[in-house]
């Protein structure tokens, strides 16, 4: 228990019963050297680059921008309601990555985004409907956030690209496997894109799982309840997939284990599922 914030966390030796898969641990990222400047960069010549380049590391930002300014603030007054409010719980094998990685957590509520977000120390990037950047207070916090606009009519492409560029700008990106929010409260199907995007910009997969938010912001109100029943976020090792596969057998590596993991999450949390 931490004596600041009386947060409530669980260290690798504590929480092997919440991450048991045998994930592969993945490499630290840290800041590459200053490459020089090319009249190619930046221009989108591709991972080899133009001329047989050889292709350009990630690096982490080091420059603080309005985002880490709002992620501060907001993500702070948000930690202190759901640990006041909530008495929330989180566990993770270690400390979060400063780095680039894609964060895959389940669906249960409007919560879940700063949820999943708020605990690491940098800002994340979230998907959201295209629609809410005509709203101009919103449409700005979202900017700040380099949130990714999805145009639910033609989705996709723009949006993946969106992703992929933030990561490979060393960004973090928030993502949804199951595309929408349970009604059920159990896990739904899961779709390929977490993976695919992971391996497109060359980040890894952290898997997350949410408890009870529903019963915060259910899904008929407009806004969240002020108090409530205990919540927990729990986040797995990263994913890396052997670097030998071929790339759909990377992306289905990577999602047989981010299911797995997630599944367990619910067993443990919610006891097996009843028989159809």
């Amino acid at each position: 228990m931490s004596p600041k914030t009386g947060l409530t966390t669980q260290s690798a030796a504590e929480g092997r019963s919440a991450d048991t898969m045998g994930e592969a641990h993945p490499p630290t990222l840290s800041p590459a050297p200053q490459a020089k400047a090319s009249p190619d960069k930046g221009r989108g010549a591709g991972p080899q680059g133009r001329g047989g380049e050889a292709p350009e590391q990630i690096r982490i930002r080091n420059t603080p921008t309005l985002a880490d300014l709002a992620h501060i603030v907001l993500g702070w007054s948000i930690r202190y309601w759901l640990l006041i409010c909530y008495r929330v719980t989180v566990r993770k094998p270690g400390p979060l990555s400063h780095g680039p990685v894609l964060y895959a957590c389940n669906h249960r509520a409007f919560l879940d985004p700063p949820m999943a977000a708020i605990w690491g120390k940098v800002p994340v990037c979230y998907f959201a409907r295209a629609s809410l950047w005509k709203n101009p207070i919103i449409g700005r916090v979202l900017d700040i956030f380099s949130g990714i606009p999805v145009d639910r009519d033609n989705p996709g492409p723009s949006s993946m690209k969106g992703a992929i560029e933030r990561l490979k700008a060393g960004k973090q990106v928030l993502v949804f496997p199951e595309g929408t929010r349970t009604r059920s409260g159990r896990l739904g199907r899961f779709k390929d894109g977490p993976a695919l995007l992971a391996r497109r910009a060359g980040v890894p997969v952290v898997p997350v799982y949410v408890w009870r938010t529903e019963s915060c912001w259910p899904r008929a109100s407009p806004l969240p309840r002020p108090f409530g029943s205990r919540l927990e976020v729990r986040y797995g090792r990263a994913l890396v997939p052997p670097a030998g596969l071929p790339p759909r057998e990377q992306d289905r590596w990577v999602m047989r284990r981010l299911e797995a993991w997630m599944r367990l999450q619910e067993r443990q949390l919610m006891g097996p599922a009843s028989p159809h």
